[in-house]
């Protein structure tokens, strides 16, 4: 698809008083799309460390879905045919590193659970105080470790969305993470709907599927760990060229089929398992 006919789709969606924020960022894309980054220097058994503001996103569709991001992008729902509803159609999801990781320390970290404490006990009285906390994946067989620290009158706990929608080592439907350069994405990361900062309620409600946006008003305004604090969903989309890594579950790892097929639509890119760890 090209630039003009993303245009006309945003102008049919959202008329042209309420066009111009994606316009914008349809602008961001396709200067991104000039951007070439440097040969990366990894070599076979090194560990991936990735730098703040790195950007993840994961896909169920695996093969399928890396060769339309290879060849078309990484572009939100309300631009790809057949495409199934998501919360927020005119964005695209990536989980935003919020600091410097090795990548074994960032799936550790994120991997686990998320945990939330209701009713905190203090001064010998149940309060009216919460908590939540994430239980990284190496310390999931020690949660009463975190139950004693943290005494309550109910705790609940759900598995991480990054364990349900990266490749990790409690499932094995997501075999392929993408990983784009943050130092390349920082223009683009200026339009991130779930920053207040960007977009009021008001102007935002278009871009936001009609069912969702009650909730998303309150969500955004009170970041945590379940929302989460963690991700971005930026405008249209990022492109290719900023693709740097490619994360592969077990099964991929094991393919050197679908490995060499990744290196030849990635060339550039290194290709790491669920341990941190450049397989190729």
């Amino acid at each position: 698809m090209t630039k003009e006919e993303y245009i006309k789709i945003t102008k049919e969606k959202l008329g042209e008083d309420n066009s111009k924020v994606m316009l914008s960022q349809i602008d961001r894309y396709y200067e991104s799309k000039e951007y070439k980054l440097p040969n990366n220097k990894y070599k076979i058994g090194d560990l991936v460390k990735l730098k703040k503001g790195t950007l993840i996103h994961g896909t169920y569709n695996n093969m399928e879905a890396l060769r339309k991001i290879v060849k078309d992008g990484l572009v939100s729902s309300w631009f790809v045919e057949d495409s199934r509803e998501t919360k927020y159609p005119s964005s695209v999801g990536v989980w935003n590193l919020q600091k410097d990781y090795k990548l074994i320390d960032y799936l550790n970290y994120t991997n686990g659970a998320t945990i939330r404490y209701n009713r905190l006990l203090e001064n010998k009285e149940y309060s009216n105080n919460s908590k939540i906390e994430l239980i990284p994946y190496d310390k999931m067989n020690n949660i009463t470790e975190f139950l004693e620290k943290n005494p309550c009158w109910l705790w609940s706990m759900e598995q991480t969305k990054e364990a349900r929608f990266l490749p990790s080592k409690v499932q094995d439907m997501v075999q392929i993470a993408i990983i784009f350069n943050g130092d390349y994405a920082k223009e683009l990361l200026k339009g991130d709907i779930l920053e207040e900062s960007f977009m009021s309620d008001e102007d935002v409600k278009p871009y936001i599927n009609e069912w969702y946006y009650e909730r998303f008003i309150k969500e955004r305004k009170n970041k945590d760990a379940f929302f989460t604090n963690r991700e971005s969903a930026i405008l249209f989309g990022l492109p290719s060229n900023i693709i740097e890594g490619v994360l592969v579950g077990r099964k991929y790892e094991k393919d050197n089929k679908i490995l060499n097929e990744i290196k030849e639509l990635l060339p550039n890119c290194y290709i790491c398992n669920i341990d941190g760890i450049v397989i190729k």
